[in-house]
């Protein structure tokens, strides 16, 4: 029997991850039963959604045979740094307050698992296991910090607009409890924010550590 390649490992994975992140935004939008733009305003969804279509974009061009470059693995990382804090802040801040409070949103339901747990994990595992890697530089967690900025402006210009969220029975101007200026004030809100920020860049160095490490372990092996 031959052995696949690994180019063709590679595909396989990116495609499962295609499908079941495209069914995890798909099943999100018909169990939360809200208009298009406030489900699509969520973090999660568009956090999913861009590595959506960021993977598609690299399995078609390993499909065809063409160079993944230094800039799309850099873009990568931004990708996998973004949909890594949808797991950590779901996990660690929101899912508590969920169960305590309680709302008609189902933790560890199928939809709920896809976008929040299987989605960030498979795609931090294909930047580990499917990546080029000591491509990425020292100052990329900085530039990947506009992505969470860029957010947080949406989502100020969405409730300017006219745009709210409903959580279970409540509805909100905005999507995540720490972003609420009413209970937190205008410097709570930059202080939540700013904790947001620090994450963001521990989370990022992480990566170009590990990423380094997995360098490191290539070069052992290559030697043995």
């Amino acid at each position: 029997m031959k052995r696949l390649k690994p180019i063709k490992y590679s595909l396989l994975y990116k495609g499962a991850f295609i499908d079941l992140c495209a069914i995890g935004i798909l099943l999100n939008f018909l169990s939360l039963e809200q208009p298009f733009f406030m489900t699509l305003s969520y973090y999660t969804i568009l956090s999913n959604l861009a590595c959506l279509i960021y993977m598609t974009f690299l399995f078609i061009r390993e499909w065809r045979g063409l160079q993944i470059s230094q800039n799309h693995i850099r873009l990568k990382g931004g990708f996998t740094v973004m949909i890594f804090l949808t797991f950590v802040i779901y996990h660690f801040l929101l899912r508590p307050v969920i169960i305590e409070y309680g709302t008609d949103y189902e933790v560890f339901q199928l939809s709920d698992i896809l976008v929040h747990y299987l989605a960030p994990l498979m795609v931090f595992f294909d930047f580990l296991f499917f990546t080029q890697h000591k491509q990425l530089k020292r100052f990329d967690p900085f530039w990947w910090l506009l992505i969470p900025l860029i957010y947080w402006v949406y989502t100020l210009i969405y409730a300017l607009l006219g745009g709210r969220f409903v959580i279970g029975e409540d509805v909100s101007r905005v999507p995540y409890f720490f972003l609420s200026f009413e209970d937190w004030g205008f410097f709570g809100v930059l202080l939540w924010v700013f904790v947001i920020m620090i994450l963001y860049l521990i989370l990022g160095y992480g990566l170009i550590g590990i990423d380094h490490l997995m360098h490191q372990l290539k070069i052992r092996k290559q030697r043995n």
